[in-house]
């Protein structure tokens, strides 16, 4: 799913094929847990997507210097990718949540009020907001 992985890139900063595995992973041990209430699977897949990156960034602070240079190359993140990402982590959660499964999960507005428990009516108010108070953070920040 490559919404999955864009929002693995989106977190960590660069393409990160274990983390996206480890998603997958993750919801093929919990998929005898899945309970089909309505919400959207990809919401259920975004929830663990988000787990597992941000489980990854706590070991990254955790690594200790290595000797050699890992075989992979790293993506450097662009200045303006970077201002995006902390922009978008400071707005109140649910403003963030419908930026990031309106845009990077690629849900419908009706699949994101699924997720969130809410109407489209309100998916729609919070994505102006969220738009409005990121055009203006970000204003700030250039």
């Amino acid at each position: 799913m490559p919404a999955v992985a864009r929002l693995v890139r989106f977190r960590l900063g660069h393409e990160d094929e274990d983390a996206v595995s480890e998603v997958f992973l993750r919801a093929w041990r919990g998929l005898a847990s899945y309970r089909d209430t309505g919400v959207p699977f990809g919401a259920w897949l975004y929830g663990i997507a988000r787990h597992v990156a941000i489980d990854s960034l706590r070991r990254r602070g955790r690594d200790e210097p290595h000797d050699e240079v890992p075989d992979r190359a790293v993506e450097s993140m662009t200045a303006e990718v970077l201002t995006l990402r902390a922009a978008i982590d400071d707005l109140p959660t649910e403003q963030r949540q419908v930026i990031e499964l309106k845009y990077l999960v690629g849900m419908t507005n009706e699949e994101v009020a699924a997720a969130m428990a809410t109407t489209p009516g309100a998916v729609n108010a919070r994505q102006w907001r969220a738009l409005k108070a990121l055009a203006e953070i970000l204003e700030e920040r250039t």
